[in-house]
């Protein structure tokens, strides 16, 4: 089972894990960020204010300290689906291109496609898969199955965990 501390730990080197962190405080909503800096601030007994005015990565580095902590594991969720709809939107239009479903940039378009089988996730890691570096594939499989849950998590999540088997 794959869960936002666990992809980023086992999947992400730590370049990826920064910046995967990084794109939460710069792609994330104003609220979801006003909402970590206080928690941040909060549990490392900074002022609010010392971290508002931190780069993005230097908070990414606060954040990363704080993985195990359960209070932020909705932060790096979205850290991770923003990570990937700014950051990766080229893998992710990739797999959804072979998979026949509807997307802007890798964002999918409305709700009207069937999630991938895990056969269907196979084929298309060995049909486009080799265009992308192997340890953003399995990162973007953990991420697909733990933000969309269900049918996804299915699909997605046994291929996953054979990409992440076979090392980098």
């Amino acid at each position: 089972m794959f869960t936002a501390k666990r992809i980023l730990k086992e999947l992400a080197d730590p370049d990826q894990r920064r910046a995967i962190l990084a794109a939460f405080w710069k792609h994330g909503d104003t609220h979801a960020k006003a909402m970590a800096q206080m928690q941040l601030a909060k549990a490392m007994h900074f002022r609010d204010e010392t971290i508002r005015k931190m780069s993005p990565e230097k908070k990414a580095d606060l954040l990363a300290s704080r993985i195990g902590s359960h209070e932020f594991d909705q932060v790096l969720e979205i850290a991770l689906m923003q990570y990937h709809t700014h950051e990766k939107s080229a893998l992710l239009g990739a797999f959804l291109d072979r998979w026949g479903i509807k997307h802007e940039n890798g964002s999918i378009e409305g709700d009207d496609y069937t999630p991938p089988t895990v056969d269907q996730v196979r084929e298309a890691v060995k049909d486009v898969g080799d265009q992308f570096d192997r340890r953003d594939v399995a990162l973007y499989l953990a991420t697909a199955g733990l933000l969309m849950a269900g049918e996804w998590r299915d699909g997605t999540w046994p291929v996953a965990e054979e990409l992440a088997g076979k090392g980098s």
